[in-house]
């Protein structure tokens, strides 16, 4: 099983294409389903850290054109051979101490568990439950890294440039009838195999979420977007995650990855 973590890594733009990229050929109707496909598949290891991730930002949350609270968040990812686990956690504002944790597994799900420090104990997130929003955010559960590849179909169409970087277009569609958000239509560097840019619909096929990211910096042998912004289009809500610094391969303690260990202090800070 493939799936897909949350820390969205982006490359630097550089004049030689990626070896991986030579899989994929021009624009072609008979194989867009399955260039679609091989288009996530690369994506998904494409930017995957050797030993580990971690990034420390700043989340802000705007209702309309007003900001409605600002927060301090560390972001923590290691990998596991072709598995990874991933850390989120607040660390000032009313959200201080919440914990979100994702294991990525082989299986039909992802592990993820919430952890508030009011309650003391991990609360595993249901399945049904990962297109929910992430607390009060503009992520979903999803977004944080429950997406399951397996769970959609994909199809590629017309190339198309954004922010000057030329992309691949592709249509990913839910495999089930009850799914909160059926389609979305995501638009991935050829640089990179990276979304720059998410349109998301709801039940009724009408666009109900964006992702966009950008400003792209390497940290280490990755690169990050040191900006990413998820909006809530029918709520008028958004919320803008920026950057402040990030190292990879740093040997992160794997404490902060054990369900277990959720509420542990943890030793970054900023």
């Amino acid at each position: 099983m493939r799936t897909r973590t949350m820390v969205l890594t982006l490359l630097t733009l550089i004049l030689a294409l990626p070896a991986a990229a030579a899989e994929i050929g021009p624009y072609a109707k008979e194989t867009a389903a399955g260039d679609g496909r091989r288009i996530f598949d690369i994506a998904e290891d494409f930017n995957r850290p050797k030993q580990d991730l971690v990034v420390f930002a700043r989340m802000t949350l705007k209702a309309g054109d007003t900001v409605r609270d600002t927060r301090k968040v560390i972001i923590k990812q290691k990998s596991y051979e072709d598995l990874s686990r991933a850390a989120f956690r607040f660390i000032d504002s009313m959200k201080r101490g919440l914990t979100f944790l994702t294991i990525e597994t082989h299986g039909p799900n992802n592990d993820q568990y919430l952890y508030a420090p009011a309650i003391g104990r991990p609360r595993q997130i249901a399945s049904q439950d990962r297109q929910n929003n992430f607390e009060d955010t503009d992520f979903t559960n999803e977004d944080m890294g429950g997406l399951k590849l397996e769970d959609y179909t994909y199809l590629r169409g017309n190339d198309a440039t954004i922010e000057g970087r030329v992309c691949y277009k592709v249509t990913v569609t839910a495999t089930t009838a009850d799914a909160r958000f059926p389609k979305r239509i995501s638009w991935i560097d050829q640089q990179t195999f990276i979304p720059l840019q998410v349109k998301i619909y709801n039940q009724d096929n009408k666009l109900a979420r964006v992702l966009v990211a950008g400003d792209i910096r390497p940290v280490g042998t990755l690169h990050l977007p040191f900006k990413t912004v998820a909006k809530d289009l029918a709520a008028d809500h958004t919320t803008i995650l920026e950057v402040v610094k990030a190292a990879a391969d740093t040997g992160l303690d794997a404490q902060a990855f054990d369900k277990d260990s959720m509420g542990a202090a943890w030793k970054e800070d900023f």
